[in-house]
């Protein structure tokens, strides 16, 4: 539970969690950061490095208490073959090609739904 943990020592002040856990992460923190300031073309980089620290946490405590699948291995294989397929699918169909983005939402909806209630 490492969000809830975050939120622990950041109500209690205890700066040496924060700090431990950037120096024994410097390679991902330092990735992540990278990242975010490619996407959003420099332009409140520790902003929203904040906002995605945060969601990340989140995520990770939210799939143990859930017991979703979605970072599983076989999720995401079939989770990827089945987004080529459906995007193919969907770009040489003329009515489909301006609702990709629906498409594929569903699509991911779809296979959670699956994965979550009937494989796992």
């Amino acid at each position: 539970m490492v969000f809830v943990e975050a939120v622990q020592a950041l109500f209690s002040l205890d700066l040496g969690f924060f700090i431990d856990i950037v120096m024994n992460n410097l390679l991902w923190v330092f990735l992540l950061y990278a990242l975010i300031h490619y996407f959003f073309d420099g332009k409140h980089v520790l902003h929203y490095f904040l906002i995605f620290t945060i969601i990340m946490l989140s995520w990770m405590d939210l799939e143990k208490i859930s017991g979703l699948a979605w970072t599983a291995a076989s999720f995401l294989l079939i989770y990827y073959i089945t987004k080529l397929a459906v995007i193919a699918w969907a770009e040489n169909s003329p009515g489909l090609k301006n609702k990709l983005v629906v498409i594929s939402e569903l699509q991911f909806l779809l296979l959670l739904f699956i994965f979550t209630f009937f494989i796992k």
